[in-house]
């Protein structure tokens, strides 16, 4: 089931743990990233991850892969909502849409795909990479 995630919405989140206040937005990015790494060691769901960018180009040095692809556009909301829209019907509800905004939020539900708040997913998130490092 893919998982296309709002980048700045999921690291923003309260329960994100992700600094973003030194101005530094490349270091959150590539945090998030890191992060998003790890979880796709044990997870088999492609993952997109979407970032404002006025540029249309964020200067990561993420090299995309089948697994987690990072995609920059002027404006992630428009980006997500041609994404579930370019989904055919019947399979917009394995779409996982991961956002703290309202408006795509209520858009994705209404679509028929499966909207996540930011701050529920990272906590999902989070407990994934914590058992993992606990098994070791």
């Amino acid at each position: 089931m893919p998982i296309i995630v709002d980048g700045w919405n999921l690291i923003r989140c309260e329960a994100s743990g992700i600094s973003d206040d030194d101005g530094e937005a490349l270091d959150s990015a590539e945090s998030l990233l890191a992060y998003l790494s790890r979880f796709q060691e044990t997870h088999s769901d492609p993952i997109v991850v979407v970032f404002d960018s006025s540029s249309g180009h964020l200067g990561l040095g993420f090299k995309n892969n089948q697994k987690l692809r990072v995609v920059a556009s002027k404006n992630a909301d428009i980006y997500i909502k041609k994404y579930v829209d370019a989904t055919p019907e019947r399979q917009r509800r394995n779409i996982r849409v991961v956002t703290s905004d309202n408006d795509v939020y209520y858009y994705a539900k209404s679509a028929y795909a499966t909207p996540i708040k930011s701050e529920t997913f990272w906590s999902k998130l989070k407990l994934s990479l914590d058992t993992k490092a606990f098994r070791g």
